[in-house]
């Protein structure tokens, strides 16, 4: 197991980049301990709450583009473009017992409201993972990466880590919880794998752009297949097949979704396609991921025991 932490020499903010030089690299099926951090040293907290390499963070990394802090790039040995990078999402913890809603003026589903920055502090309890988002209301905490992604193609140049896009990236999946594995397409040698933009919570949609955004603690397999190809990221968790589309327009981003979703079950099953439209009608959840990161989000959800039925025996099914 390959262990890393954020640091001003470990992390980059705000941006993927292809170009960008490994932090770290793993052999092919290593697991990944890593870190991710939210937070400012200003922020009205107790001082033992704050993550403690984040002033060092914010006072010596100048090279910024969007606004999160992302914990890597990772190189994994044999990753080649045109293959896919399975990462096993084996745990997730929170890393601090407080985290930070904020909305802004022109963001959000609401661009006119607020008229001044909202920065609210919600307190967390480590023990039972109930996070305090209003006074009298508590929510449990379901823990996953905002962001996990690879470099991007290198034609793209640098990107801003707001918009999801075909590697990965500002997913905002709340569904990405631990025991979900996820497959990106290799864009760029070693992959170059980042995660960061911890939530402890989030409702789908994100519709202020932010969740519970908080600090936190992972372990992830990195595993590189070649026995099949894709195009854009997939999920598999226990119960379900999950593929996602990204588009500024919603209805384009659904039928990228499904599409993918279609695809996959007329590829790897008895089913044709008009089969699976017509199965995804019918059984298939279409879910709204997010629509503040630009590019906005719709995840399509399949149960895994329909599949079955239908003898699929896709490669990313299979262990």
């Amino acid at each position: 197991m390959k262990r890393l932490w954020p640091s001003p020499q470990t992390v980059h903010w705000g941006y993927f980049d292809a170009s960008l030089r490994p932090v770290l690299e793993v052999n092919d099926g290593e697991t990944l301990h890593l870190r991710s951090i939210t937070g400012f040293p200003d922020d009205p907290v107790p001082r033992e709450w704050l993550a403690p390499e984040v002033p060092a963070i914010v006072s010596e990394v100048k090279d910024r583009l969007g606004p999160h802090i992302l914990t890597g790039p990772v190189a994994v040995r044999g990753a080649r473009p045109g293959h896919v990078l399975q990462v096993d999402i084996l745990s997730i913890k929170l890393g601090m017992p407080y985290g930070i809603n904020v909305f802004k003026p022109l963001k959000g589903i609401f661009p006119e409201y607020p008229e001044e920055i909202d920065r609210h502090i919600i307190p967390i309890d480590l023990e039972t993972g109930m996070a305090t988002v209003l006074p009298g209301v508590q929510i449990p905490s379901r823990p996953f990466f905002g962001i996990l992604g690879v470099a991007p193609p290198p034609g793209w140049g640098r990107i801003n880590s707001v918009e999801p896009r075909k590697h990965g990236g500002n997913m905002d999946n709340k569904e990405l919880v631990a025991g979900t594995t996820v497959f990106f397409p290799v864009w760029a040698d070693g992959a170059l794998f980042s995660a960061g933009d911890g939530h402890a919570a989030q409702g789908d949609g994100e519709v202020n752009t932010t969740a519970i955004e908080t600090s936190l603690e992972a372990e992830f397999r990195l595993r590189v297949r070649t026995d099949f190809e894709l195009s854009l990221p997939i999920a598999v968790t226990p119960t379900h097949l999950i593929t996602m589309g990204f588009d500024e327009d919603l209805d384009r981003a659904s039928r990228i979704a499904l599409r993918t979703m279609l695809d996959l079950v007329e590829r790897y099953s008895r089913a044709t396609w008009r089969d699976a439209y017509r199965l995804a009608s019918c059984a298939a959840d279409l879910r709204v991921t997010q629509v503040v990161n630009f590019a906005k989000g719709i995840h399509v959800m399949l149960e895994r025991g329909i599949l079955d039925q239908l003898g699929c025996r896709a490669p990313f099914l299979q262990g």
